[in-house]
């Protein structure tokens, strides 16, 4: 415990053997403010409540068995609070968030309902009943939560956009353009309604400096190019976008469908798949890979990603397939490796030879086609032990 922490449980110490109680109190909250976990602080304030505020006590009570991960306990004890004050924003804001952590969200929905009748102006309580309904999939009630709080905040752009968005998702671009005041936003909703030189022309005004905002304006840009068939513009911009933050899902699927645009089916293909493998979707990727490959048999990249995906999946015979597809396409030394691991790992000694893996002190030059499995040394009067055990008798 940092020595400043320390000091303080001292002093509230102190303060409660003194009989000092509000002191006490107020020394245990700064404790709290700082070590929002700290189970000491976290018990010693619901014993000073307990005999003095049954309602603080049942909320110290609940904070202590969220602390102790008992949720069950702690929704309980606020429910507990909130029948001695029916009416506590503080009470019915931590039942809410206790049934959002644990899954209820029906539950927490209908606290948070709660809250902003009985208080209007509790701003994040609209910002989580949103979320809350997004999750549900109640896009149209999350819509009315938004319109009733950009009701409530005129002048706030972070519900307008909130709203934007809501309304930009149900396809309602007419009123979504209406309320939304962020440039990025506004650019994204004109290029989805087909408005391109609209769009262009906010994106002109934008000009972004930190990392995230350039990244965001490139993915635009390309956007807008994809639009006006401008596919070799757009894959330029895209890798403007790379640039800044890396190949991921977002790259390859614009980059796949400006290759479509192109009727470049294989690069099409290509991209389709790296979209799927970074998604973690690696049975689709497997998909779109096959498909390029059916179209480039040559093609040494799509090989190696489809040996890595099926041995990634287990398929290591499919896999051993295409890595001897690259070794044969140029003799490639870290597939030709791989196969001799293989093939020896899997006791065919005879293939693995092929690819140069050969048993400890036997050279592959000058060798006998021959098993290894086969027994280094004949018994040189086998043969006529057998010869002499099928004609006894005779």
């Amino acid at each position: 415990m940092p020595q400043d922490l320390q000091d303080l449980h001292q002093k509230a110490s102190e303060a409660m053997a003194e009989g000092e109680r509000e002191k006490a109190i107020e020394l245990y909250n700064k404790i709290l403010e700082n070590a929002p976990g700290d189970e000491i602080a976290h018990g010693q304030l619901m014993d000073l409540y307990f005999d003095t505020d049954k309602f603080k006590y049942y909320l110290m009570r609940a904070n202590y068995n969220v602390v102790n991960q008992k949720i069950e306990h702690a929704i309980n004890d606020t429910k507990k609070a909130l029948n001695i004050d029916a009416e506590s924003i503080e009470a019915r804001v931590k039942l809410a968030r206790l049934y959002r952590i644990s899954n209820k969200n029906l539950k927490a929905i209908d606290e948070f309902n709660k809250i902003i009748e009985l208080e209007p102006k509790y701003r994040d309580g609209y910002i989580e009943l949103i979320g809350l309904y997004t999750l549900e999939d109640a896009i149209e009630s999350a819509v009315g939560i938004a319109k009733k709080a950009s009701d409530e905040f005129p002048d706030d752009e972070e519900l307008k956009n909130i709203l934007a968005k809501l309304y930009y998702d149900t396809g309602s671009y007419d009123l979504a353009l209406g309320v939304v005041t962020d440039n990025f936003l506004k650019t994204k909703i004109l290029l989805s309604d087909g408005k391109n030189d609209e769009a262009k022309a906010v994106l002109d005004t934008i000009h972004p400096k930190e990392k995230e905002q350039k990244a965001a304006y490139n993915l635009l840009l390309a956007e807008y190019f994809y639009n006006k068939n401008e596919f070799d513009n757009a894959l330029n911009i895209i890798n403007e976008y790379v640039n800044i933050m890396g190949p991921d899902a977002v790259s390859f699927q614009m980059k796949a469908l400006c290759f479509e645009g192109k009727e470049d089916g294989f690069n099409s293909s290509v991209c389709f798949g790296y979209m799927k493998k970074a998604q973690g979707k690696n049975d689709e990727a497997i998909v779109e890979f096959n498909h390029a490959h059916s179209l480039n048999k040559k093609d040494k990249n799509v090989l190696t990603e489809l040996a890595s995906l099926y041995m990634g999946l287990g398929e290591k015979y499919t896999a051993m397939d295409f890595w001897n597809e690259i070794y044969e396409l140029d003799g490639d030394i870290h597939a030709k490796e791989v196969l001799g691991e293989f093939y020896f790992a899997e006791g065919d000694y005879k293939m693995a030879e092929k690819y140069g893996k050969v048993k400890e002190g036997r050279a592959s030059s000058d060798m006998p086609d021959k098993n290894y499995a086969e027994a280094t040394e004949e018994d040189e009067g086998l043969i006529e032990k057998i010869i002499s055990f099928f004609t006894k008798g005779k």
